[in-house]
């Protein structure tokens, strides 16, 4: 993703789709924006 924004976008559009949120969307003390979602099979995905 090229912005903060971009990632809570994606993740929020994940969950709503069905994907369980892990991790909302935080940014890292080196500067880089992630969360974590689950898919319905229980896959952990970094969104970032």
């Amino acid at each position: 993703m090229d912005t903060f924004e971009e990632v809570y976008e994606r993740f929020a559009e994940a969950v709503s789709k069905g994907a369980t949120p892990v991790l909302e969307p935080e940014t890292e003390k080196w500067g880089q924006r992630t969360c974590y979602i689950a898919d319905p099979e229980g896959n952990l995905i970094e969104i970032g």
